[in-house]
């Protein structure tokens, strides 16, 4: 296959332009990483694409997505790729990728390669020396075409959740930690906006649910932090979860924001309530809320 081709032009990702959003919990590991594909934003004109890269290699991760991640689909059509967001820290990376064109209704799978991870490593005389990741190159094929993942929101348990104990040095998304993915892939579509949940990571002693927020081209959306919206968790075993926002980008007609609950989900839980209330949206304006998701978790049946 060609590489990649690199897109030039405003982003078109944005509430008029989307078309649905796919569960998934696509994965695939290679030495000491793994690459997961977190789910798959439709749109007219392309798809966002969000990728998890965990690693147990010590050093910053690192990595040239325009260069190393190919497309195609299972009809054989290949798709030109451009970065949206990227933020890396020790041990994890988080990048969302724009495809084009948009996939059509008849494609089944989509099928990305990633290669050129890399790690970066300080040296005894200070300064960072790149290193490549063993185990590449690593390849994901997503189903299109997925089973559905929501269910009735339990009902809301009375009291607040207790406070965590204070946050410690291990990072929040580890791949030692990693217990597995849970697809969520679920969408609210309102006049001017749309709200999505990607997927679940369940880590030991918390999970992470990344929320992405479309909106009107020209508006530059903030993602969710302390002071600009709330979430609210709890599952159908009576439990909360006490939510943190861990990582948020944004940009013209999106946010990105991924948010950390904790404790980790009790394991006999079948259901989770998500509930997010005055995200924003825009300069000035939030969504229309609250909105709750009721998310089926593995094991429901």
């Amino acid at each position: 296959m060609s590489p990649s081709a690199v897109l030039v032009g405003p982003d078109p990702r944005r509430q008029a332009t989307f078309g649905g959003i796919v569960p998934t919990t696509a994965s695939a590991r290679g030495g000491e990483t793994m690459v997961c594909a977190l789910a798959v934003e439709h749109h007219a004109e392309g798809a966002a694409l969000p990728l998890l890269v965990l690693s147990s290699a010590p050093g910053l991760l690192g990595w040239d997505p325009v260069a190393g991640l190919t497309a195609h689909d299972d009809r054989g059509r290949e798709y030109a790729v451009r970065a949206l967001g990227h933020q890396s820290s020790l041990g994890a990376m988080q990048a969302t990728m724009w495809i084009s064109p948009g996939v059509p209704a008849d494609a089944l799978a989509l099928v990305l390669t990633v290669r050129g991870l890399v790690r970066t490593s300080v040296g005894r005389g200070g300064g960072g020396v790149q290193r490549p990741l063993s185990g590449g190159p690593w390849v994901l094929e997503i189903p299109l075409l997925p089973s559905r993942t929501a269910t009735a929101p339990p009902a809301e348990p009375s009291g607040q959740v207790g406070m965590p104990d204070p946050a410690s040095a291990v990072p929040t998304r580890t791949l030692a930690g990693l217990v597995g993915l849970a697809p969520v892939g679920q969408a609210r579509l309102l006049e001017d906006a749309a709200v999505c949940l990607w997927g679940l990571e369940r880590y030991a002693d918390r999970s992470v649910l990344t929320v992405s927020v479309l909106a009107d081209a020209g508006a530059e959306v903030r993602p969710i932090a302390p002071g600009h919206g709330r979430v609210d968790a709890w599952d159908d075993r009576g439990r909360r979860y006490l939510p943190a926002p861990v990582h948020g980008t944004g940009g013209p007609g999106w946010s990105e924001s991924s948010i950390e609950l904790v404790p980790a989900l009790d394991p006999a839980a079948r259901a989770l309530a998500v509930r997010l209330a005055d995200v924003p949206c825009g300069p000035g304006a939030t969504v229309p809320g609250p909105l709750v998701f009721g998310i089926a978790l593995p094991g429901s049946g």
